[in-house]
C-alpha cells in the first residue's frame, strides 16, 4: 500500500498520491530518447530514471510497460506526455500533461529506444483504461 511519506513524498506536499512502481519505460525528448524504470507515478506526475541527464523544462513521452493484459491477451503501454519538472542524478521527475492507453508490441520494450514506436493507439475507453488501473490496484 502505498504511503503518504514514502521516500520520493517525504517533506514535500503532493498534489496527488503517488504510487511506487518498478515498470519499464522508455522516453523520448527532442532528440535524445532512452530506457529506464518508473519509480513512482500519481495522475500529476512521474518519477522515472534516465540514461543521460534530461534538461528541465523539456517535452518528453514516457512509455510504461503496463503489467496488466487487455482482455487477458493484449499488451498495453500507458504512454504520458509532460514536461521534465526536476531533474536528479540518474533521474528526472514529469509533470503529467496528457496521458492513453495503447495496445504494444510484446518486443517494444526489447528493442532499442532509439526506433520507431511499435505500439498502436486504438482510442481504448476509460472504462478499459479504469480496468487495467484496478488491475495492479491503483
Amino acid at each position: 500500500m502505498p504511503s503518504g511519506m514514502d521516500s520520493a513524498n517525504a517533506g514535500r506536499n503532493r498534489k496527488a498520491l503517488r504510487f511506487p512502481l518498478a515498470l519499464p519505460v522508455r522516453y523520448r525528448a527532442d532528440d535524445d530518447a532512452g530506457v529506464g524504470k518508473i519509480l513512482n507515478i500519481s495522475s500529476c506526475g512521474a518519477l522515472f530514471t534516465t540514461e543521460r541527464p534530461l534538461a528541465l523544462n523539456t517535452d518528453v513521452r514516457l512509455s510504461v510497460k503496463w503489467p496488466v493484459l487487455l482482455s487477458n491477451s493484449v499488451n498495453l503501454t500507458l504512454v504520458v506526455a509532460g514536461r521534465i519538472v526536476r531533474v536528479e542524478a540518474g533521474r528526472a521527475a514529469l509533470e503529467i500533461q496528457k496521458y492513453e492507453f495503447r495496445t504494444c508490441s510484446p518486443s517494444f520494450f526489447l528493442a532499442p529506444a532509439d526506433q520507431n514506436s511499435s505500439c498502436v493507439g486504438l482510442g481504448l475507453q476509460v472504462q478499459v483504461a479504469d480496468h487495467a488501473v484496478q488491475g495492479i490496484g491503483m
